[in-house]
């Protein structure tokens, strides 16, 4: 199905550069206009947006639900939060009077 008329993108080809981008860094935000980058173009009248964003939800639901996209974004959670824990704290460096 044709998702957008302008840029004469389908439903796979969305939901191809989602999995690209997820690929890269699961926790990334992805809208519209990065998936439209990813595919080398842009919206244009950008009435397909609210499409593409159904396409884009319904596809990431469909990958929490079915891989280990949601298992991934735990992991990287929980390296995030080890580094904070261990780092060491900033001292404040004050200029000599």
């Amino acid at each position: 199905m044709i998702v957008c008329h302008c840029n004469v993108l389908t439903v796979e080809d969305i939901q191809g550069a989602v999995d690209e981008l997820l690929t890269e860094m699961p926790l990334r935000v992805i809208t519209p206009g990065l998936v439209y980058r990813r595919l080398g173009t842009r919206g244009r009248c950008c009435g397909c947006f609210p499409l593409a964003i159904d396409v884009i939800n319904a596809h990431i639901e469909k990958r929490l639900a079915t891989d280990d996209l949601a298992e991934r974004r735990q992991q990287i959670v929980e390296q995030q939060r080890a580094y904070r824990e261990n780092m060491p704290t900033r001292r404040r460096v004050t200029a000599p009077a």
